[in-house]
């Protein structure tokens, strides 16, 4: 595994699970309170880098591909 799997394997574990964490406490949550569109922010942001994480894992992208070179 080189670094950059490396790399997008460990955020991809860490954001899914504050997303769920976040996911569970949603229900606990007014709607329209400060910590809930806090919430929303933080889930959406999340989603993106899960998103990225995971394009970087199927395309092969390398993107710290220099760290691999000792």
């Amino acid at each position: 595994m080189n670094t950059s799997e490396a790399i997008f394997r460990g955020l991809l574990a860490i954001t899914l699970t504050l997303a769920v964490i976040l996911l569970a406490l949603f229900p606990f949550q007014e709607p329209g309170s400060g910590g809930y569109v806090i919430s929303v922010l933080t889930l959406s942001i999340q989603g993106v880098v899960i998103l990225v994480a995971a394009a970087g894992l199927y395309f092969g992208w390398e993107p710290f591909s220099f760290l691999d070179e000792s």
